[in-house]
């Protein structure tokens, strides 16, 4: 809720800078949304069974990569927000062990809201730290999972990791894929 707050308050009130300004919306996300992900669960998660098989230097390769990708995406998506609301719904049966969903209505711009809920896994120092987002029903995770195991059984992990680097340093690239 805080983080949401906080989030809100600048899109709402520095949507122009939003638009303008990559190193602040850069800023926005590494300050703000990063720190509450767990990217390592998150990539583990994405890869599936090909992260057993993945080296040390693949796994920190593609967890920087997708995180580069996660920043890129959503500095587009918050430079597009334009007005936005975020509605925490009460949830008493959130948590589960050491997981916790958040679920919430965002609403953009006057359109119809969007059910979004964060899903948390509480790391071993107590922090909660979100792995997956599900957007009307569908998982984040597994969306990825699903076209990345796809691309890496058609190609390799490496080509994964090096598709993703060059979509986010903007080089184009021939599969067409984000």
């Amino acid at each position: 809720e805080q983080t949401s707050t906080q989030l809100l308050d600048i899109i709402n009130t520095e949507s122009d800078r939003i638009r303008e300004d990559a190193e602040f919306v850069d800023s926005i996300v590494n300050d703000i949304i990063l720190p509450i992900i767990d990217l390592q669960s998150m990539a583990k998660l994405i890869l599936g069974k090909h992260w057993k098989g993945a080296s040390e230097q693949q796994r920190s390769d593609f967890i920087n990569e997708f995180k580069n990708m996660l920043i890129r995406t959503y500095a587009k998506s918050v430079a597009d927000f334009g007005h936005a609301e975020i509605v925490i719904i009460p949830n008493p049966e959130g948590q589960k062990g050491k997981f916790y969903r958040v679920k919430t209505q965002v609403t953009l711009s006057g359109n119809p809201p969007l059910n979004v809920d964060y899903v948390f896994r509480q790391q071993p120092d107590m922090q909660w730290k979100a792995f997956d987002l599900v957007v009307d029903g569908l998982s984040m995770i597994k969306n990825f999972r699903s076209s990345f195991s796809q691309e890496i059984e058609e190609t390799s992990l490496d080509a994964l990791i090096d598709r993703i680097k060059n979509t986010n340093t903007g080089e184009e690239v021939a599969t067409g894929k984000v």
